[in-house]
């Protein structure tokens, strides 16, 4: 939010329609919970997690629009963009593989979390060599 400063409408709207669907992640929690894994609620939670994935594309991509150049470069928007979709297309996939082997489509939903753990993108993500010689 750093970004955007004074926020607009647009985006505060957005925010609430991501916060609500996130609202249901405790009782399809339960839901998997409560049945071991099995298909349905599953594939429930996954469809949650498209849903959800979705509005933050909407949200990131406000964000990022509003972000001016010298924050965000144009190389961390386009990495930033590449990686929601690429989390989005995992939460498809593991709806559609939960279908027939929840446990798997269980794997991928976490597999996409995983990438949003860190929230900023670095254009470098490469580690940092030591700048001493040995």
């Amino acid at each position: 939010m750093r970004f955007v400063g004074q926020p607009p409408l647009r985006l505060i709207w957005i925010n609430f329609g991501h916060l609500f669907m996130v609202s249901f992640l405790p009782f399809a929690s339960a839901w998997i919970a409560r049945t071991t894994l099995s298909s349905s609620p599953v594939v429930f939670y996954a469809g949650l997690f498209v849903c959800i994935d979705i509005a933050y594309n909407f949200f990131e991509r406000e964000v990022l629009t509003h972000a001016d150049v010298a924050h965000v470069s144009e190389r961390t928007r386009r990495l930033a963009r590449r990686r929601s979709l690429i989390v989005l297309a995992i939460f498809a996939t593991a709806m559609l593989v939960a279908f027939f082997v929840p446990r798997v489509g269980f794997g991928l939903i976490c597999g996409g979390l995983i990438l949003h753990l860190r929230p900023e993108v670095s254009s470098s993500w490469r580690p940092h060599k030591s700048t001493t010689m040995s």
